[in-house]
C-alpha cells in the first residue's frame, strides 16, 4: 500500500469517502462539489472547511479573490507539490480561536490528509482545480506548509516551500547550518524591506484604508507599500507614489506580469496570466490612495513606463 493508502485507512468510513472522493478526480477541473451522502465537501463562507462535530479539517480552498495571500504551489500534480496556505484570521496569535484552524493543526498533529482546490474559472463557469489530498507538514507565522501526494500516493521529500517574501527563482539547495538568531534578523529586515520600510509602508496602509488597492485584502502582515515610478532614490518614497498591495500582486507588479492602464485605471494582465488564478482581477478598477489623485495617479503611471523603458522621467517627484 502506498504512504497516502495507510493514512486513508486508518480514518473513519465518512472521512475516507469523502477524502477519496477528492483524490479520484486529482487534476481535474470541477464545478463546485455537490454533497457527498449529506456531507458537504466544502465551505462557500470560508476557504477552510471542517465538517460540524468533525477534529480535523476536510478540505482548504483557494479563491481568485481571496483575502488572504495564500501562496501558488510549487511542483506538479502528478509527482508531489508543495503549497503554503494562510490560517483563518489576520493574526497568527490569535490561531486556536478559530475552529477551522485548529481542525487544520489536528490534521498536523495526527497526520490526516486535506483535500486542496484551487479556483482557476470565475463567474459565470466556476471552476476549481482539484491538486488533490496533501500532509500538513507544519505551521509558521500565518501559514500552514502543505506536501502534496503525488499520483502514486508518496510523498517528495525535499521539495522547497514557496515563501510569502522570497522570489522563486531565489530558491536554492540546502545549505550549511545557519546561525538562527542572525537568520531571524536577516529574515526581519527582508520582510522590512520588501513591505517598503517603516515610513513609506505605514503611509500607504493610511491611505489605503489597510486594504490592498486591487484585491481588497486587508491582512496587514502581507500587505506591501509598492512604488509606482519604482525606487530612484528618497524622493520616489513620496506617498504619492504608493500603492497598498499583497504581496503576491506586489511581485507580479514589479516583474511586469501585472499592470495598471494609466487611461482606465483598470489592471491588465501579461497574456501568460490570462488563464491563471490571477485572471479575474483583469479589468479591476484600482482603488486611489487618499494621498493621491487619480490624475497623480496617471502621471506616475507614464513615468513608470519611462522608467522600464530606459528614458529619463519627468521631475514631478523631484
Amino acid at each position: 500500500m502506498s504512504t497516502l493508502s495507510n493514512r486513508l485507512a486508518a480514518l473513519p468510513p465518512e472521512h475516507r469517502e469523502a477524502l477519496e472522493w477528492f483524490w479520484a478526480r486529482q487534476g481535474d477541473l470541477i464545478p463546485w462539489p455537490e454533497p457527498l451522502n449529506g456531507l458537504f465537501l466544502v465551505n462557500r463562507p470560508k476557504g477552510i472547511h471542517k465538517p460540524k462535530g468533525w477534529t480535523h479539517t476536510l478540505s482548504v480552498r483557494q479563491a481568485l479573490k481571496a483575502p488572504y495571500a495564500d501562496q501558488p504551489p510549487i511542483g506538479s500534480i502528478n509527482d508531489g507539490w508543495t503549497y503554503r496556505y494562510f490560517q483563518e484570521g489576520a493574526d497568527p496569535q490569535t490561531r486556536d480561536k478559530h475552529a477551522t484552524n485548529r481542525g487544520l493543526m489536528a490534521c498536523l498533529t495526527d497526520d490526516v490528509p486535506v483535500a486542496v482546490l484551487i479556483q482557476e474559472q470565475a463567474k459565470p463557469k466556476v471552476r476549481y482545480r482539484v491538486w488533490g489530498l496533501a500532509k500538513v507538514a507544519s505551521w509558521d507565522t500565518g501559514y500552514f506548509d502543505l506536501i502534496g501526494y503525488s499520483k502514486s500516493g508518496e510523498l517528495t521529500p525535499n521539495l522547497p516551500y514557496p515563501s510569502p517574501h522570497t522570489q522563486y527563482s531565489d530558491l536554492a539547495e540546502p545549505g550549511p547550518p545557519l546561525d538562527f538568531e542572525d537568520s531571524r534578523r536577516r529574515i526581519e529586515q527582508q520582510i522590512y524591506v520588501r513591505q517598503g520600510g517603516g515610513a513609506f509602508r505605514k503611509a500607504a496602509l493610511r491611505n489605503f484604508d489597510g486594504r490592498c488597492a486591487i484585491s481588497g485584502c486587508d491582512v496587514w502582515p502581507v500587505l506591501e507599500a509598492a512604488h509606482i515610478v519604482p525606487y530612484l532614490g528618497a524622493h520616489t518614497n513620496a506617498a504619492d507614489n504608493a500603492l497598498l498591495l499583497r504581496a503576491d500582486l506586489h511581485t507580479l507588479f514589479d516583474q511586469q506580469l501585472l499592470s495598471i492602464n494609466p487611461e482606465t485605471l483598470k489592471v491588465e494582465l501579461d497574456e501568460s496570466l490570462r488563464n491563471s488564478i490571477y485572471a479575474e482581477l483583469s479589468g479591476q478598477s484600482i482603488s486611489i490612495s487618499k494621498a493621491s489623485s487619480p490624475e497623480t495617479i496617471r502621471q506616475r503611471l507614464l513615468e513608470r513606463t519611462l522608467v522600464f523603458e530606459g528614458k529619463k522621467p519627468t521631475p514631478a517627484l523631484v
